[in-house]
């Protein structure tokens, strides 16, 4: 890896597997799909989160932190994992979760941030939203008063020290691909760690004949040409990459992204009920059933480069899966 790659503690089982999608490639009419198989990095702490968390985590201990506090949705997967990280490592957890309902079921997601430990809050979105930094900034205060160390870090861990976690993914996909060969390469964008780090990644393992295309699931085509742009470069400032930004080519898929972050619409719907039945693969209606919809769509339409292979990462989200089971007639 890269000499200014900072301290990472191990969570993750890696290398995740590579698999072949052959029913679902046969269904396309294209030779090969494939899947990275993120959602096994670990049953507890599965999905991409803990990438980035291996090396949050790393620094808050190297800060003697004793309580993590971050924040989410109520079924945010990156709650869940670091929830169950504090369980693994001693540490205390207090998550901040956006919620419309003062009191959401105790499903999913959240069902194990309970299980694990974490001391949770709720707030309502317009509170989440209006007065985040003081909500923050007083759990930071009672964290202190209780005799505590906290430690804060952002939704899906999505700072440049959270990028390293898919530098280092892209490097083990590399191994697995070789980077001789034509890629394109699918994820979900969201908070953006997984896609600034994929872009780097690619950058600085000179994989030239690689795309990276993010799929949108919240927010517009726009923001996230903005803001992934300013994760990267503030990752590159920080630890001192030698990147030009034309080597970070910024590719979206817009259309999928539905009214908005967390809901769900027919065809991620139907795409996640597809996956299930073609490949016995499980998708989530917040993340990787719309990044799936927009790949297979792309797919469809002759968006993938002639000889290239499309490669799906798949970024987790089963427990989410299982607290909406309601969009589904079974």
């Amino acid at each position: 890896m890269h000499p200014n790659e900072p301290k990472r503690v191990p969570l993750a089982q890696l290398p995740t597997p590579v698999v072949e999608l052959s029913n679902l490639a046969r269904q396309l009419g294209v030779p090969r799909v494939l899947v990275k198989r993120d959602d096994l990095s670990g049953f507890e702490l599965s999905g991409n989160k803990v990438r980035k968390l291996e090396y949050v985590v790393a620094d808050a201990l190297a800060h003697r932190a004793t309580t993590l506090v971050t924040h989410g949705g109520f079924q945010s997967n990156h709650c869940r994992a670091t929830a169950a990280i504090g369980a693994r490592l001693g540490l205390n957890v207090r998550l901040l979760l956006r919620s419309p309902d003062p009191n959401p079921p105790l499903d999913g997601n959240l069902f194990l941030d309970r299980l694990f430990g974490a001391q949770v809050s709720f707030h309502a979105p317009e509170e989440y939203n209006g007065r985040r930094q003081e909500l923050l900034d007083e759990a930071m205060d009672a964290e202190r008063a209780a005799g505590r160390t906290p430690y804060f870090f952002p939704v899906g861990a999505s700072i440049p020290l959270g990028c390293w976690g898919y530098i280092r993914c892209m490097a083990e996909l590399v191994e697995q691909l070789g980077r001789e060969n034509e890629i394109d390469l699918f994820c979900a964008t969201s908070s953006g760690g997984t896609h600034v780090g994929l872009m780097l990644g690619k950058a600085l393992l000179n994989c030239d004949k690689w795309r990276v295309l993010g799929v949108p699931v919240s927010d517009s085509v726009d923001y996230f040409q903005r803001e992934l742009r300013r994760l990267e470069r503030q990752t590159v400032a920080e630890y001192r990459l030698d990147l030009e930004e034309e080597q970070t080519p910024i590719e979206l898929i817009d259309g999928f992204i539905g009214e908005g972050y967390a809901i769900p619409y027919p065809e991620a719907v139907e795409t996640i009920s597809l996956l299930a039945r073609t490949e016995g693969l499980l998708l989530d209606p917040v993340y990787t059933g719309k990044a799936m919809a927009g790949m297979l769509a792309t797919i469809r339409a002759g968006g993938v480069r002639e000889g290239a292979t499309p490669v799906f990462l798949h970024t987790g989200g089963a427990f989410g899966l299982m607290a909406r089971r309601d969009l589904f007639s079974l």
